[in-house]
Order: C-alpha cells, then structure tokens, then sequence
C-alpha cells in the first residue's frame, strides 16, 4: 500500500512537468483570438470589408525541417461588413457572418470559406450565400467567391463572381510564427556547418 502512495504521489508531482523545450520547433503551438479583419473585393464595382475574426491559428510539426517550412492552419467565425462601391449615389452595404479555413502544408495551401451577406441598400434587401476558395499566404487570403442570391433585388448591381483579398491582424500568433521559422532556419544552418 505503501508503494501504491509513492508512485500516485510521485505521478501527481509530474503532471505540470514538460520535457520540451520552450524554443523547440517540433512542438505544436496553437492559439485563439477576437482579431481585425480587412477585405477587398472587385465584383461588378469594387469594395472594402471589415470586421472582427475568431481566429484559430495552429502551427504544426514539420515533416522535413531541411526545407524551412512551418506547416500551419487559420480558421474560425467572423462578424464583418462589406461597402460596395460601385456607384456612390446608391451605396450598398453587406453585413455578414462567415466562416474560413486556411491550411499550408510544407508543399501545398489553400483556404475555403463560406458567408451569408444580406446586401440592402436600405430600401431593397437582397440576401445572398457565397462561397470562396483560394490561396491562404499566412495572414493573406486571396480567392474567387460565387453568390448565391436568394433574393434579385440588388443582384445585377452587385454581381455573382467576385475576387477577394482579405487580411487578418494577428500579431501574437505573428510573432510566434516568426520566432519559430528563426530557430528553424538557424538549426538548418547548424546542421549544415557541422
């Protein structure tokens, strides 16, 4: 019985014990924040967004360190807004709900996402779907989206295919991401010295 005590105790005074190092570059990290979040867009006219993300932000082991690449992921929820700007005298406004997801792997990227927008100029309302795919740079998205309008009120001022740019300000995560690719690229170096 004595034993028995000895070993919960001893498992019970490791558990906040880690045996990794803070600076290793194998480990995952991950982190979820309420961050800004900027667009463009060109559609028929052109626009701009903003608005706020919850942003899920993971870095992954790499597979082969040699190549000096950290594989990571951006997902989450977003609350924003989009101006339409294709004739000043009738202004459009979008208020959305959306929803993204950005992964680059050491040799691949992409990002899909989903939004429902309810375009109104405040006398027509025409609510829409759109759904967008593209190429994720880090905090960078850049995509094609195609609206599905349920209502045709605002449609043919707006347009169906759009191109879309969007920006996310994470400065933590950031930080993080640039720590790592530092302690990555000077490990490469050493290995190669040595």
């Amino acid at each position: 019985m004595e034993k028995l005590k000895l070993l919960l105790l001893g498992l019970i005074f490791c558990l906040p014990l880690h045996g990794q190092n803070s600076n290793d570059t194998t480990a995952t990290y991950s982190l979820k924040r309420l961050v800004p979040r900027f667009g463009l867009n060109v559609q028929k006219g052109y626009g701009v967004e903003c608005g706020l993300f919850l942003n899920q932000f993971y870095i992954g082991k790499p597979r082969n360190p040699e190549l000096g690449l950290l594989p990571y992921s951006s997902m989450g929820f977003y609350v924003a807004s989009e101006l339409c700007l294709k004739n000043y005298d009738k202004v459009i406004i979008g208020p959305k709900l959306g929803w993204e997801w950005g992964l680059v792997g050491e040799t691949h990227g992409h990002f899909v996402g989903i939004e429902f927008i309810n375009y109104t100029n405040f006398k027509d309302n025409s609510p829409a779907l759109m759904l967008k795919i593209g190429a994720p740079m880090l905090w960078l998205n850049i995509g094609y989206g195609y609206t599905i309008f349920f209502e045709d009120a605002l449609k043919d001022q707006i347009g169906k295919h759009r191109l879309t740019i969007s920006y996310t300000i994470n400065r933590k995560a950031n930080k993080e991401v640039k720590r790592r690719q530092h302690i990555l690229k000077e490990r490469i170096r050493a290995n190669r010295d040595n």
